[in-house]
């Protein structure tokens, strides 16, 4: 069984690690902090100790940068900004030369250009320049913050995809491989994924969320820079197909003996309401977090913000739900929140309001022994919050099975909040057609009800 001691410049945060190191005394008024922090992929203490070379490496750096690298990255600055123009046709230059019909004053004054940067700052230097300005070298970051401006991605997800570009940047270095989107091809890929993951036996879920990470980017590359090749694609590792006795890894709901547990035994009402709430509405974490007094109104709960068209809906409020929910709006201005008892996320903060409740719900679910893994190397349980909400789907299937009137499979993916479609819904089976989830038009609340008061505590 691994070790879960951490190494030097390694730390718990949360359920993650982050590698930490000190600023120099002499740079925490410059830095304006003691410590660099960066979060790592990982859960795991072996691989943090081998991705944290990198991360250590890059966060000195940053401390002790250099003139030479300063230089550096406002030269390649100033060359995306020159071919920006370029492409754009507004870069502009002194017309006045030669008369000679072959005469282009912007190559000219180009030209210029890079003379006077390798005077100054050397051959390489002015190649990399000419070459950023020409389209020939793109730097690989240079093209995140147009990106990011362009997309609304979250916070989280940014610091992922930095974090997947940073290592990429990283065995450049060590491969004396060029830091430039056109250097990475196909087999440039595949040379980057064995060395980094697959002969260092990173996790592949890990290894994938970075390889997801630069797909994304890739793909809009390939959009909006001119890129013709992803040499992400179909680059996905395999998990590997191994038999467990007791579990096979896959997420699944709570077992009606474990629903009894939890809800009898953990300690704290703030988790025990938010369990009983995804238990009978089927909410995920974060939508029961979003519940203001308002949308638990006129016995119903509204899902006003939502990943998805679809994600936004009301339901009935389940019975079993009513003492609960006129307890935490009692005295409360409709636009308190029904769980005000969460603390506030900073602005710009990547954690959601609800992760106080995760990790508390985790521990309790981990104290009562409501858990379960495949092997001891699998890091994540197959049970966890999330299981609420697979087990009022299996709770609503199971309705139908019995012979409940009034509601269809339509109306478990309506009230859940997804798009009815063939599949699973979950983890659980729902078939599903697509002419019912184009053409069937929104479910009757009837319906909805009958559904929600389908589920029954055991």
């Amino acid at each position: 069984m691994a070790s879960n001691k951490l190494g030097m410049h390694l730390e718990r945060h949360g359920n993650r690690i982050r590698v930490v190191i000190r600023v120099p005394p002499s740079m925490v008024a410059k830095v304006g902090r003691t410590k660099l922090k960066e979060v790592l992929n990982t859960t795991d203490p072996l691989e943090a100790e081998r991705e944290k070379v990198d991360v250590i490496r890059r966060l000195r750096a940053s401390l002790t940068g250099n003139k030479a690298s300063i230089v550096k990255a406002d030269l390649v600055a100033e060359a995306m900004e020159v071919k920006r123009l370029r492409d754009t046709g507004a870069l502009r230059m002194d017309t006045t030369g030669p008369e000679d019909d072959g005469y282009d004053p912007e190559e000219d004054a180009f030209t210029e250009t890079v003379d006077a940067i390798e005077r100054q700052h050397g051959y390489e230097a002015a190649q990399t320049f000419a070459a950023v300005a020409l389209g020939e070298h793109t730097p690989l970051t240079s093209l995140l913050d147009r990106w990011f401006t362009e997309k609304a991605l979250s916070i989280g997800y940014k610091d992922d995809i930095r974090r997947a570009l940073n290592r990429l940047e990283a065995w450049c270095d060590r491969t004396r491989t060029s830091k430039a989107v056109e250097a990475i091809t196909q087999r440039v890929a595949g040379r980057y994924i064995h060395d980094q993951f697959i002969s260092q036996g990173v996790d592949v879920t890990t290894a994938n969320k970075d390889l997801s990470c630069l797909r994304s980017y890739w793909r809009w590359l390939r959009k909006r820079h001119g890129t013709t090749e992803n040499p992400w694609l179909e680059q996905s590792l395999e998990k590997p197909k191994r038999r467990h006795e007791g579990g096979n890894g896959k997420k699944r709901p709570f077992t009606d003996a474990e629903v009894s547990r939890l809800l009898a035994g953990i300690r704290t009402q703030r988790e025990r309401d938010f369990s009983l709430m995804s238990a009978l509405s089927g909410f995920r974490l974060e939508e029961v977090a979003g519940l203001r007094v308002r949308d638990c109104a006129d016995g119903c709960l509204r899902v006003t913000d939502a990943k998805t068209e679809a994600g936004l809906r009301t339901i009935p409020a389940h019975p079993g739900l009513t003492d609960l929910i006129n307890a935490r709006c009692h005295g409360k201005a409709p636009d308190a929140f029904l769980f005000d008892d969460l603390s506030e996320q900073r602005e710009g903060s990547k954690r959601d309001r609800s992760a106080p409740v995760s990790q508390a719900f985790t521990r309790e679910r981990r104290r009562l022994k409501v858990d379960e893994r495949a092997s001891e190397a699998q890091r994540q349980s197959n049970v966890d919050f999330h299981s609420w909400r697979r087990w009022f789907v299996r709770k609503a299937v199971e309705g139908i099975e019995r012979g409940v009137k009034g509601y269809t499979p339509w109306t478990i993916a309506n009230v859940v909040g997804h798009k009815a479609e063939d599949g699973t819904l979950d983890g659980v089976a729902l078939p599903l057609g697509m002419t019912m989830g184009r053409y069937a038009g929104a479910t009757s609340t009837e319906a909805m009800r009958a559904c929600v008061e389908a589920v029954k505590l055991p």
